[in-house]
Order: C-alpha cells, then sequence, then structure tokens
C-alpha cells in the first residue's frame, strides 16, 4: 500500500536538492508531466548525507525529455536514459518503468532488456531495495514510499523488493549492491534478503563481468571497503568473484587475515584523502597472497622473479574480471617496484629515476602500507615523498608508461547509488 509522507514528518528540505535536479522537476511538471527526485538521492537526503546524485524519474518518454531540454542526450539501448547537462554535471532523467513480463523476456528470470513503461508504483517495484523505492515530489514537498522503504531506512535494513530469491537471479549484481549499501550505510541485511544471498551467490557467475568489476570498486568509494568484503566472504559471494583471494582467507585464519589490516589502512585513506586508485586497491588486495606464494616458493628452493611471478599469478585473475589491460600492468609494476626498497646493497638504480615513475605514488603508498601493516617504522617514507614533491615542481615526472585507453563507449544503465 502507498503511503504519502508529508513535509512535517520527513526532514528532506529543498534547499538540500540540487537546484539543477529542481529545474528539470520543476520544468517538466509545467509542461504537464509526473516528475520525482528518486532513488540514492531520497536515500541519502533521509539519512542526512550528501547525494552522490540527483536522479529524475517521470512519465515523460526518452523522445520527450529531449524535445523538452536541449542539454539532453540520450544514452542507452537495453536501458533509454535521458542525461541533461548542466555545466559539467549531468542530471539522470529516467521514464517510469515496469519488470517485464516472463514470456517478454523468453520466460528467462534474468533480465536482458528494461524498457518497459510503467506507473510511478510499478517503477518503485522493479528497484532493487526498499531504501532506493522512495520518491521525492517538489509540487508537494512529500515522500511516496509504495515499497516500506523509509520504515526500513528508520530500521537500518536492507531489504529486497520482491521475493529476493527472484529478484538476485534476474540481476545478480543485486546482491553486490546488497552488500555495499549495507557496508556503507552500516546497515544490516535482513534475514531473507540476506539467506537469498547465501542461497544464489553462485549466480553472480552470470552477470557481466565489465558490471561486477565497477561494482568491485565502488565497495571501497565510502571507506567501507573491509566491511563489504567481509560479507563478500561470509555470504560465499567472494568465493565466486575472487577465488583466489577467498582460499587465501581460507588458510590464513578467515576473519583474523593479515589482509583484512590491509584493507583497513585502505579505507583509512579513503576517509582522510580521496578514493584510493583502483590501481592501489588491487595491488592492497592482492599483495598478501602473492606474498604468500612467494614464500612459499622459497620454502621450496625456487627462485623465481617477483614480476614474472606477479604475471603469472595475476594476469589471468585481472583478465577474469575484465580489469583494462592497461590497469592491471600498472598494478603489476607498482607491485614489482617493492623490490626496489628493500636494502640490497647489490642492487644499483637511480631513486631520481625510480621516484620520477608515473605510477610513483601509489608505488610509495603501497610500500607505506606494507610497513604499516608489518607495524614497521615509516619515517623513510617522508623521504621518498620529498624527493617526488621536489621532481614534480622541477617538472621531472615521466610521462605515463601505460596511458590509459580512452573508455569504450557502452551503452550501459549506471548503478543508481
Amino acid at each position: 500500500m502507498s503511503v504519502i509522507i508529508p513535509r512535517s514528518e520527513h526532514p528532506i528540505s529543498r534547499k538540500n536538492i540540487d537546484p539543477d535536479a529542481l529545474k528539470v522537476m520543476y520544468r517538466l511538471g509545467r509542461k504537464g508531466f509526473t516528475a520525482y527526485l528518486v532513488g540514492g538521492g531520497v536515500r541519502d537526503l533521509i539519512l542526512g548525507r550528501t547525494p552522490k546524485d540527483f536522479d529524475v524519474s517521470t512519465n515523460a518518454t526518452p523522445s520527450q525529455i529531449r524535445k523538452i531540454f536541449q542539454n539532453c542526450f540520450l544514452i542507452g539501448r537495453r536501458f533509454r536514459l535521458a542525461h541533461i547537462h548542466f555545466d559539467g554535471k549531468i542530471i539522470e532523467t529516467a521514464t517510469f518503468r515496469r519488470c517485464p513480463d516472463q514470456d517478454e523476456d523468453n520466460g528467462e528470470l534474468y533480465v536482458f532488456r528494461d524498457n518497459c513503461y510503467g506507473t510511478p508504483e510499478e517503477d518503485a517495484l522493479r528497484r532493487d531495495f526498499t531504501i532506493n523505492g522512495l520518491f521525492y515530489e517538489v509540487e508537494r514537498f512529500s515522500i511516496i514510499d509504495h515499497v516500506g522503504g523509509l520504515s526500513d531506512i528508520q530500521n537500518r535494513l536492507i531489504r529486497s523488493i520482491g521475493d529476493p530469491n527472484i529478484r538476485f537471479r534476474e540481476d545478480p549484481v543485486r546482491m553486490i549492491r546488497a552488500v555495499r549499501f549495507a557496508s556503507r550505510l552500516d546497515f544490516r541485511i535482513e534475514p531473507a534478503t540476506y539467506n537469498a544471498i547465501l542461497r544464489h551467490h553462485g549466480e553472480i557467475l552470470k552477470a557481466s563481468p565489465p558490471r561486477v568489476f565497477d561494482e568491485l570498486l565502488k565497495l571501497f568509494a565510502f571507506g567501507a571497503g573491509e566491511k563489504a568484503f567481509r560479507l563478500l566472504y561470509k555470504t560465499g559471494l567472494l568465493h565466486d568473484l575472487l577465488p583466489e583471494i577467498a582460499e587465501f582467507l581460507d588458510h590464513d585464519h578467515g576473519q583474523d587475515s593479515i589482509l583484512w589490516t590491509w584493507l583497513r589502512l585502505l579505507d583509512g585513506r579513503s576517509l582522510t584523502d580521496e578514493t584510493p586508485s583502483p590501481v592501489l586497491i588491487f595491488a592492497a588486495l592482492f599483495t598478501a597472497p602473492v606474498r604468500q606464494v612467494e614464500a612459499r616458493y622459497t620454502a621450496q628452493g625456487r627462485r623465481v622473479a617477483r614480476a614474472e611471478l606477479l604475471n603469472d599469478l595475476l594476469m589471468p585473475v585481472c583478465a577474469r574480471m575484465s580489469m583494462p589491460k592497461w590497469m592491471a600492468t600498472r598494478m603489476i609494476q607498482v607491485m614489482a617496484n617493492q623490490t626496489r626498497f628493500e636494502p640490497d646493497k647489490r642492487k644499483r638504480f637511480s631513486k631520481r629515476g625510480f621516484a620520477a615513475q608515473d605510477c610513483f605514488p601509489e608505488t610509495l603508498a603501497l610500500y607505506e602500507m606494507g610497513l604499516q601493516t608489518a607495524g614497521e617504522d615509516t619515517e623513510q617514507v617522508a623521504a621518498w615523498d620529498e624527493l617526488r614533491r621536489e621532481l614534480e615542481d622541477a617538472g621531472n615526472v615521466r610521462a605515463e608508461e601505460h596511458p590509459r585507453r580512452p573508455p569504450r563507449k557502452r551503452a550501459a544503465r549506471k548503478a543508481r547509488q
């Protein structure tokens, strides 16, 4: 049953909503259409957080939206969206949709297309979790709740809309999103939703690898990477996504593994600075497992060059994850660079040339985290950092050795925040 919560009973104020999002909703209203602020933006405003995005849903079709806004561009095939541009910012505007009937998707639970237009209530019911199913109506300053999302926000619960056993099979990436929201917001996953993840975690292997890779990166966006990966491990998702990491944890004290210290340090960087780069995230994630393999080889009397070992171990994993090749190459270089910091009189190299490498900031960050994990003094990090700054001031930093390729233009739905 739908509930309308008046302004006096909720904390959302228009002054906290992006002016351009308000502009989109008001203009659509003047043209005779219904338009709501939707999804994660409403959730975050209720929680007193600053939303990352302000998304709008409307009964106007994409072509009608484009006629109203000259600064509008339509994207997507499976999921047609209107991107309305304002000075480097985008207000994503979507038409109300419904879940396609099973015979519309060839009888399969996995949803291959999502362009069936519907009512506002049908649009709420097709969303992933109740906390993301709330609408804000700007004309009357009210919240419209079709799915019980406000109650779940108040009780700090992640609950699937509809039967989670079906919804996770329709789109397995929702399981990672449940983990992300629970970790980022410090919510609990309610029992039926949690048990469905335990039951269907293997379905994640059917999901698009690029989407899964993007979701894994998002786990570290708000300083909650350690919590998220603990949940991935507990639910079995990690065994499907990164079996090498899960196997390492199985043999390294599980929830007391050294890996959690690495992830905790990553989270600390995210909270005190900007979000760590993907290269640093995965370098930190793979360092402890690789060191374990290296130690085993050493104990067996086998001598393997670290760069060669890293390539052999990690390149297949990166390819399976759909990690861009430039990123995998740079990550391996950052990890291989750690030998430069090891005291060895036989090694002779230019410290200035080393510090001038484009990937040196990530190399030094990983080194510092390694020292912190081992409980060692990090005083020498400052000297390296000072040398790097000196080279930057003099304009002597090398160009990127593994240049980023321009991103492929994929018409995919943006994961709603």
